[in-house]
């Protein structure tokens, strides 16, 4: 008899509001411009992205939220999610930034999408991930809400 325990399923994470989350990417999104410009002013190579520390993005989306704790890790792993989705999928990215916008910022639908759907985190080891499907996300761009 090998019973071999079925695989953990990934935990849900819940939705957030929109408005909420567009602020998160925002905070984040500065926050990533100036560990750009540390590096640059202490003349590092910009071959990797700068190294984000976890604690210090979390810090700073609930001081400048004002959120509690649950919200404020949720609001983190969806910004991160995200942001590995588009930088891992160029065309979802065209699809997701607002046209209209030439800062490259998200269109509602694609601000909707990402706070709206599921988001599953997997624990591999110690090590815990959260991830948007790609699929999912594209058809949520896709739709069209009339």
């Amino acid at each position: 008899m090998n019973d071999v325990p079925p695989p953990p399923r990934p935990h849900r994470v819940g939705p957030v509001e929109p408005d909420l989350l567009g602020s998160a990417i925002f905070i984040f999104s500065e926050h990533l411009r100036r560990l750009e410009a540390e590096a640059a002013a202490e003349g590092e190579e910009a071959e990797e992205p700068p190294q984000i520390e976890t604690r210090v993005v979390l810090d700073l989306l609930a001081e400048e939220l004002g959120t509690d704790v649950a919200t404020t890790l949720n609001l983190y792993m969806r910004v991160t999610a995200l942001f590995r989705l588009l930088a891992a999928s160029p065309s979802l990215a065209r699809l997701a930034v607002d046209p209209a916008d030439p800062g490259g910022a998200l269109s509602e639908d694609a601000l909707v999408a990402a706070a709206r759907l599921d988001l599953y985190v997997e624990r591999r080891g110690a090590e815990g991930r959260a991830e948007f499907d790609p699929r999912a996300f594209r058809e949520a761009l896709a739709s069209d809400p009339d």
